[in-house]
């Protein structure tokens, strides 16, 4: 097993240089002149031409490429245009809010797919089963941005039970944690937890007509006991792959949910710096972005080797 996580981290390393290229090729297609933004309206040719040589924009681009790069990699991600601080510790002061609210999504879709995708797979073609199935695909088809303004209509406006804006850190208090989260989590969580449920529901159906599982009943064992040890580790498998392509699916719909519901995240942080064209603040929320999937990926390929043995290196 640390040979098979050997692996996968040595093969991080040529991913990371592509993405690191591409990060820093995207935002030079970002329309506007950062100096001219930063000196302002009324400023002279001079001062625009002392600003692009103090940021390094008169440099060629492959030697702004490896200077940046080389402060990436030293934990530098540089200094907003805007607001004169260090790129990492804004985005580091912003982080736990996106991953509270990414953690209780995954929480709330895994809470629903998991019973309910094991219901449906188990009794197929019965009533619970179309009813799992017609759920699914009414909580696949809601659109993310439309069932939080209506979870903040009804919830927050309508009946006051939830704030319908603002953040409350977890360490101050998991009472008002949990009532800030819960309304965008569940917006979020509730199409991972239909995409989910179906890829589950099918996995189950196709195990429990396997030989092994026939013979497991066969020997008397009871059916709970058949499914949660027998059935459900195989089936999870091609979840577990799901479960990864929606962990980065949250990351990014967290750009919609936190404008929603006024959380200080990194979505809102994005936005905002697209909108005043801080090039160092996109790069390091991208970087950042990109550090997390590619983390997840690694957990993702990591849980094959404890699911299914054969993909071990011998």
């Amino acid at each position: 097993m640390p040979r098979f996580i050997l692996q996968r981290l040595l093969a991080l390393i040529p991913l990371l240089l592509i993405v690191s290229l591409l990060v820093f090729s995207l935002v030079l297609l970002i329309p506007g002149d950062p100096a001219y933004l930063l000196a302002g309206e009324d400023a002279t040719p001079e001062e625009v031409a002392a600003i692009r040589t103090e940021m390094g924009l008169d440099e060629p681009v492959l030697v702004r490429y490896g200077k940046w790069l080389i402060a990436v990699v030293q934990g530098d991600l540089g200094t907003s245009l805007f607001s004169d601080q260090p790129v990492l510790d804004v985005i580091l002061e912003r982080l736990p809010v996106t991953l509270s609210l990414a953690v209780a999504a995954i929480l709330i879709a895994l809470t629903i797919s998991i019973p309910a995708g094991i219901v449906s797979g188990t009794r197929a073609g019965t009533r619970i089963d179309r009813a799992v199935t017609v759920g699914s695909s009414i909580g696949l088809a809601l659109p993310n941005f439309w069932l939080g303004l209506m979870l903040v209509l009804v919830l927050a406006i309508w009946n006051p039970w939830f704030p319908a804006t603002g953040y409350t850190p977890l360490s101050e208090s998991l009472a008002d944690w949990w009532r800030h989260i819960l309304l965008p989590a569940f917006t979020l969580g509730l199409s991972a937890s239909a995409i989910l449920t179906r890829q589950l529901r099918g996995a189950m159906i196709e195990v429990m007509q396997l030989d092994y599982v026939r013979t497991a009943r066969a020997k008397g064992l009871p059916h709970r006991r058949v499914v949660a040890k027998h059935a459900l580790k195989n089936a999870a498998i091609p979840m577990v792959t799901i479960l990864g392509l929606q962990v980065n699916g949250l990351l990014g719909g967290t750009v919609i949910v936190e404008q929603i519901f006024g959380m200080p995240g990194i979505g809102q942080l994005a936005v905002a710096s697209v909108f005043t064209r801080d090039l160092p603040m996109i790069q390091g929320v991208v970087i950042m972005a990109v550090f997390v999937a590619v983390l997840v990926n690694l957990v993702v390929d990591i849980s094959y080797g404890y699911f299914n043995p054969k993909v071990r290196p011998r």
